[in-house]
């Protein structure tokens, strides 16, 4: 049986319709959203799925927001734990979920190298020296692209001082030695770089201008950003596949050319996450 038709046995018939059919499961914690039943409800709905999921706690899900991308407010409907650990590609991410994001929707295009051949078509540099990557996070892709580019220098910045703090731990966790972290906003810092990674969604092309004036000549931005699939020009899935003319204008404007452009998912509706090499011109 699947683990919603075991959960629906052990729940009172009137409950069915308001039981989430959908949950994100990150190593040992479980975010779900109970809103719709009764507070004196959901304490023991979320121990039900708890224990049919095997997790030791349960958090009411919640936007994440602002430029340190932190849950807006941390509800635990079951248990006490938020930190948790995930393993991807042969590393190791330790985080606490109530202080930092994970998307998991995301699996894969944080594999760098280690990963599907789409992810490590865009990850492939030409031996580089120096790779900075601007919102490093608790490590998502830096650690992969420090394991996949072990003569390189990854240099990983980040504003958010607890996933530094995470971050640190990583690094520590999966013997890698050539990651340098630095606790700053990425304007701020003025290292050139023959790449950039850009993992951000929401006004990562506030960044290119500084993103080109620390690029080495030629160098590369892997750039993500969620944009609205009618002005990209997409209407159905066989779209996909071509770079859009109106990024590519975009782009341009900014002193980059784009070799190469994909969605990684939707991110809402009509809106999907891309990701697009962009090489200085």
């Amino acid at each position: 049986m699947k683990p919603l038709e075991n959960i629906k046995l052990r729940v009172n018939s009137d409950l069915h319709d308001k039981l989430p059919t959908k949950w994100k499961r990150i190593g040992n914690v479980l975010i779900i959203d109970l809103e719709n039943l009764a507070d004196d409800k959901k304490r023991g709905i979320a121990e039900i799925y708890a224990d049919e999921l095997n997790v030791k706690t349960v958090i009411q899900k919640r936007k994440v927001s602002g430029e340190l991308r932190k849950p807006e407010k941390v509800d635990l409907l079951y248990g006490t734990k938020t930190i948790t650990e995930i393993s991807e590609y042969g590393i190791k991410y330790r985080l606490d979920l109530s202080e930092i994001m994970w998307s998991p929707g995301n699996t894969g295009w944080r594999s760098a190298l280690a990963g599907p051949e789409k992810v490590i078509d865009f990850y492939s540099f030409d031996k580089p020296r120096t790779i900075i990557d601007y919102f490093a996070g608790i490590g998502y892709f830096a650690l992969q692209m420090a394991r996949g580019y072990p003569k390189a220098k990854i240099i990983a910045i980040d504003k958010n001082p607890k996933a530094i703090e995470y971050l640190t731990t990583n690094v520590k966790e999966n013997n890698i030695e050539n990651v340098e972290i630095i606790n700053d906003d990425c304007r701020n810092v003025k290292l050139k770089a023959d790449v950039i990674h850009l993992g951000y969604i929401g006004n990562t092309i506030d960044f290119l201008e500084h993103t080109h004036s620390c690029l080495n000549e030629n160098g590369i931005a892997v750039f993500h950003e969620a944009y609205r699939n009618n002005w990209l020009g997409f209407k159905s899935r066989s779209d996909w596949g071509s770079i859009p003319t109106k990024f590519s204008d975009l782009m341009k404007i900014k002193g980059f050319v784009v070799e190469k452009f994909e969605r990684v998912k939707f991110y809402g509706p009509s809106t999907s996450h891309i990701i697009a090499t962009l090489r200085k011109n």
